[in-house]
């Protein structure tokens, strides 16, 4: 059976380039991205490359879009192998110069997104045979980036203590072979 992976943030660069390299592998793959034209020009991409691909508009940081881009996920291939949560944002501001409104919501799309795709993930995995869940992770120069950085290799170190069939990584984003060693699958 083939495999299925939702990977948001994935409608450009890092998370397109993941997603185009999963379907390449085989795997059906759901592309999510807040702008609802990039997921789907992401899809059409890996499609017309004949792969398998469906486009999901969500914003991470909202549950109830987070919830509803893994059912459409699981609506359109009836189950979910792998998420990789690849949504970010990445605010250049310094510690001293930075607004709430920049703060609030870096913590909301690199963390709250993180812990409400991989809570809601788990628990279909978990309900289904198991499964794997990526945080891509990256070097952040702000203050807001560089604490949701060192909160999302937390927050998988501790999920994936607590998830006993489903396993959770943080992984760099540009290191897409350990990327690919952690979910089992080769070039």
């Amino acid at each position: 059976m083939e495999r299925v992976a939702l990977i948001a943030g994935g409608g450009r660069g890092h998370g397109l380039a993941i997603a185009q390299t999963l379907a390449t592998a085989g795997l059906r793959v759901a592309v999510a991205d807040l702008n609802p034209d990039r997921a789907e020009a992401a899809a059409q991409i890996i499609v017309q490359a004949g792969g398998t691909a469906v486009g999901i508009q969500a914003d991470v940081s909202n549950k109830f879009q987070a919830a509803a881009m893994i059912e459409q996920t699981r609506d359109a291939y009836n189950r979910l192998d792998i998420l990789i949560n690849n949504a970010h944002v990445s605010p250049g501001d310094a510690a001293l110069t930075m607004d709430e409104w920049n703060w609030r919501r870096t913590i909301e799309v690199n963390l709250t997104g993180a812990f409400f795709c991989a809570q809601l993930a788990a628990r279909v995995m978990a309900d289904e045979s198991g499964g794997h869940i990526v945080l891509l992770t990256r070097r952040e120069r702000s203050a807001a980036g560089a604490a949701t950085q060192a909160a999302i290799e937390a927050l998988a170190a501790t999920m994936d203590r607590d998830l006993p069939d489903v396993h959770v990584n943080a992984v760099p984003a540009t290191d897409t072979d350990a990327l690919l060693q952690c979910l089992e699958i080769s070039r």
